[in-house]
């Protein structure tokens, strides 16, 4: 049996909604739709309420992460709405169409916070600290199948095309050996410009399913085995397992 999943993110209603809406037109029923943040426009609830009309003709498991757009003080609202469950440093488990899977959610990090972020969000370093430690620790918990559903970048791979100044904020590397050294399907949004929306090692895959890089979402299946089909193209890498940079290293 295989679980039939789409996948994406930012789609920041109401700015790209109706490009969403038309890119899901006729796209049939999925096991689960799974979003990696900003659903969302700066955190406009009604944006986000005539985005769940339509994710509701798509499936009736939907599964989403806060994103940068999520702003704190809308998230009891969101939550309310129902339909959607969302994951915030959460791990569930469940079975889809026979296959069983771990999902963690999580906003994720970033190796430099946004220069906004350092002037409103009190410790948000040692948050991002403290963040892809348990990210760390429960991704390699566990050697069963999982899905790490997350907004910000769990890898710096998966950036190119965006301006490489920016890329400690818009994700962090530290992720990646845990990813890489286990059974883990990575998909991540917020880098709106990527040209690289897939790369792969062994059974492992970080995919970036931001709207805005191909205005369509991403269609995976998914057995007990692993990620079995994928409806964009995956790069093949070498990972060699090390001690890597550290979000240690970026925050000092």
């Amino acid at each position: 049996m295989v679980a039939r999943i789409l996948a994406t993110a930012d789609i920041h209603s109401p700015k790209y909604f109706p490009r969403f809406r038309e890119s899901i037109k006729d796209i049939g029923r999925f096991d689960a739709v799974l979003i990696a943040g900003d659903l969302m426009e700066e955190g406009k609830i009604e944006g986000l309420k005539i985005l769940i009309n339509e994710l509701k003709k798509l499936s009736d498991t939907i599964i989403a992460v806060p994103g940068n757009e999520e702003y704190d003080e809308v998230m009891p609202k969101a939550r309310e709405l129902g339909v959607i469950k969302w994951l915030d440093d959460d791990v569930i488990k469940l079975t889809i169409n026979d296959v069983a899977l771990r999902i963690i959610g999580s906003k994720g990090s970033l190796e430099r916070p946004t220069t906004w972020q350092l002037k409103h969000i009190p410790h948000i370093a040692d948050t991002y600290r403290r963040r892809v430690e348990w990210l760390k620790k429960t991704i390699n918990s566990s050697r069963e199948l999982t899905i790490l559903l997350i907004h910000y970048a769990p890898t710096f791979k998966t950036l190119q095309g965006e301006d490489p100044r920016i890329w400690p904020s818009l994700g962090v590397r530290d992720l990646e050996n845990a990813i890489f050294s286990n059974n883990v399907i990575a998909i991540h949004g917020h880098a709106h410009n990527s040209v690289t929306r897939c790369v792969k090692s062994g059974n492992s895959y970080i995919i970036n399913a931001a709207f805005t890089n191909i205005w369509k979402p991403i269609i995976l299946e998914v057995s007990n085995e692993g990620l079995s089909s994928i409806s964009i193209n995956c790069q093949e890498i070498k990972h060699e397992r090390s001690g890597g940079p550290s979000i240690l290293d970026f925050m000092k």
